[in-house]
């Protein structure tokens, strides 16, 4: 079965079966995480435009600080998750390697 002849006849299903369980795995979470992430950089830097704007014409004064100590928080908190996160794909995947080469063709840019 040749891969490039299965997406040029639209067998997707075919070529899932090819590649494997773990890539599509890794597709999709890499598909997902990139749609999830350019949703959420979109609407944060909405919003510090707003509040740049808001403090620029001195309508509201924002205390930067805190939204250092907020975003150290959630970087500490989160450090040990992903860690936990690598470590269950890698050992619940029969192949990591395509699960990262899924991973990684799912987050790249079109």
């Amino acid at each position: 079965m040749d891969p490039q002849q299965t997406i040029v006849t639209g067998n997707w299903v075919a070529l899932i079966a090819y590649m494997g369980f773990s890539f599509f795995v890794g597709f999709t979470v890499g598909y997902a995480f990139r749609t999830f992430l350019k949703f959420v950089f979109f609407i944060s830097g909405a919003l510090f435009i707003v509040l740049f704007l808001l403090q620029y014409n001195g309508m509201i004064n924002i205390n930067w600080s805190i939204f250092e100590e907020v975003y150290d928080g959630l970087i500490d908190w989160i450090s040990p998750h992903l860690g936990g996160l690598k470590n269950f794909i890698t050992a619940n995947l029969s192949s990591a390697a395509m699960a990262g080469f899924g991973l990684f063709l799912g987050f790249r840019q079109k």
